[in-house]
């Protein structure tokens, strides 16, 4: 990822808004304030997994992170983050659900 961090400017971008603009993007300011940290979290995980063997020169690498980002927007624009995100909380094989009936009187 060492790539991605070279190029001119990444390292002053904050928000999700800073990176869209920067790669010029076009965006939904409300989906992205809903969708922001999946939107962020998948572009991170393309990153780590792309191949950036063929990106000789700044603009090429620059052309490839816009790629992934716009990819990683696409994804929950206008959609379920439940359906679409690799985050953690989302990958539970089973609902965590105790029924009343189950629980017991602790005595101290």
């Amino acid at each position: 990822m060492d790539w991605f961090t070279s190029l001119t400017g990444v390292d002053e971008l904050e928000s999700a808004e800073d990176f869209l603009d920067f790669f010029g993007v076009s965006y939904d300011p409300e989906q992205v304030r809903i969708n922001r940290l999946h939107i962020m979290h998948q572009f991170n995980q393309k990153l780590r997994r792309s191949d950036d063997q063929q990106c000789h020169c700044e603009a090429d690498r620059h052309l490839l992170a816009r790629t992934l980002l716009e990819e990683s927007y696409r994804n929950f624009h206008h959609q379920e983050a439940r359906t679409h995100s690799t985050l953690q909380v989302y990958q539970r094989l089973a609902p965590s659900f105790v029924p009343f009936s189950a629980l017991t009187e602790v005595s101290l």
